[in-house]
Formats: C-alpha cells, structure tokens, sequence
C-alpha cells in the first residue's frame, strides 16, 4: 500500500498561472471578441478564482497584453539558444518558417482578431505594438547583437538588421476583417522565406578563413 501524500500540492507560479490564463483568455477573445470576453468568465474557465485574475492581470488591457504576448511566442521563437546552428538555419528556426499548415492558420486567424480588437478599441493599439512588434524587434536586436559578439556576422547595425528581417518575413501583411493575414510568399511561404533568409544569412555571414 502507498503512503498517502502529506499536505496540499504546491501552487503554481504567477508565471505559469498568467500563461494558462492568457490561453483560455485568447479562447474568448476569438469565440467572442474583446468586449464579450469578461475577467469572470475567464476566471471560470481557468479554475481559478476573480481576486487571482485581478492580482495577475489588475486591468482587462493587461491580460490583452498578456494574450498578445503569448501569440507572439508563436511567430517569433525568441528567446532562445540557437549558436549551435549556422545563421541561415538559426534565423529559420527563430521565425517558426517550418510551422505546419494548422500552426499557420491558428496563428494567422489569432493575429487578424487581435489586430481588428485593437481597431476598435483605441486603447488596445498601445499594447498590441508593445507586447507584439516592438518586444519582438528588441529580442531579435538582442539576438542579432550577441551574433555579432560571438563573430558569427558582420557589424551592421542591430537594429536596421532586425527591421529588415521582420519585413521580409511579415512584409505589410493585409489585415482585413474577416480575412488571414497576407503574409509575404502566398501558399508556399516557406519556400519563399527558405530562399530569403539564406540570401540574407550568405550577406551577413564572417567570411571565414
């Protein structure tokens, strides 16, 4: 017979709470829209309580910000440790280019509501830029910035670089309502960002002795 274990499992951490949080939150937001989506409903459907979701997220932008957050994990993969790669395959890997079909499109669709949400509601323009474009571009200056530290690229400057690659890799994506985001390359945008990011990469790279 097994001993019985003593005392109550140990809670989860704001971070991963906040996490968990925002998944069920961006649920709603794509079910219902942002002024449908209520703190109580999501506090229901995470299990957990109102004063838990008011101390992790004292504002609805707040967790708005926090769904942006968590889809922007889902285009751009940074942090991360990718020295162990060569540049071209490290800047693939960094922009997701091998996501599945399925990946794509629940990205593409989340992306399109949260930017329609923040038409609508002028106080979300703000967050959407800070938790999305703005964090990405200052992780992938961070990341480009340590590369050339390392000697593994040329000293151009970090972040011109990193603006380039994000608009070779979202160029001015169509953001309509109702419809996916027309992200450079059309239906073989792998094949297309694979052919772009090695050009780059091949122009960047340390000539190697």
């Amino acid at each position: 017979m097994q001993a019985r274990g003593r005392g109550r499992p140990k809670p989860a951490s704001d971070e991963i709470q906040r996490a968990a949080i925002a998944d069920v939150a961006s649920k709603f937001v794509l079910d219902c829209g942002y002024k449908k989506t209520t703190m109580k409903d999501v506090a229901a459907a995470a299990h957990v309580s109102l004063s838990t979701i008011y101390r992790l997220f004292p504002a609805k932008p707040e967790l708005f910000g926090a769904i942006v957050s968590r889809h922007r994990e889902t285009i751009i993969a940074l942090p991360g440790d990718y020295d162990h790669l060569p540049v071209y395959k490290a800047l693939m890997a960094i922009f997701r280019v091998n996501a599945t079909r399925s990946e794509e499109q629940e990205r593409a669709t989340l992306m399109a509501r949260l930017h329609l949400e923040s038409q609508q509601f002028p106080e979300l323009r703000a967050v959407l830029d800070q938790h999305g474009p703005t964090h990405s571009r200052t992780l992938l200056c961070g990341w480009l910035e340590r590369q050339q530290q390392k000697g593994r690229i040329r000293h151009v400057p970090a972040p011109v670089l990193a603006q380039m690659l994000m608009d070779i890799v979202f160029g001015a994506a169509s953001l309509k309502s109702g419809h996916e985001p027309g992200w450079p390359g059309g239906e073989d945008r792998a094949t297309y960002l694979e052919s772009c990011l090695s050009v780059v990469a091949h122009g960047i790279a340390v000539a190697q002795s």
